[in-house]
């Protein structure tokens, strides 16, 4: 059970862009804490770090919806498409600091361009950010960094 007396909680002004970008940085970054942030009927739950995920929910419903999971200690993310308007500014935000440069929504999907040229479309998305495989190889196996990198040419990947 997690302990409410941790969870940090931020407001913000509707007009404040801010919410969506941070609720990306959280995400994405390293720092292991839960975040509530609100603005307005909506609000996000937020935890960094390798087990962190992103949630969402709209007014009084005690019901938070996922957006995006960290997987298998930190290995990829899982990044769900949901309709709300509101929330398109944070999909740019977390797309753009995973190396995409171009966002575009549709009713039952989300297209992100890479810096190659490469389009991925889809409703849930899985991705993993260069960093990963070291990381995870190292930090939960015990693998040095050589070895990790052996393992990784030997895999392809």
């Amino acid at each position: 059970m997690e302990d409410r007396a941790s969870i940090k909680r931020r407001t913000f002004d509707d007009s404040d862009k801010t919410i969506h970008r941070l609720a990306a940085t959280i995400l994405l970054g390293s720092y292991d804490s839960d975040f509530i942030l609100t603005q307005g009927k909506y609000a996000y739950q937020v935890k960094g770090g390798s087990s962190g995920y992103l949630r969402y929910k709209k007014g009084n419903s005690a019901k938070w919806v996922s957006i995006a999971d960290w997987c298998f200690y930190g290995l990829y993310i899982l990044v769900r498409y949901r309709k709300p308007v509101w929330l398109r500014p944070m999909y740019r935000s977390l797309f753009a600091k995973m190396n995409f440069v171009s966002i575009a929504f549709s009713d039952h999907s989300i297209e992100a361009m890479g810096t190659d040229g490469q389009i991925l479309r889809g409703r849930r998305l899985r991705l993993s950010p260069p960093f990963a495989f070291e990381e995870v190889m190292m930090e939960k196996f015990g693998y040095s960094l050589q070895k990790a990198e052996v393992l990784r040419s030997k895999l392809n990947l």
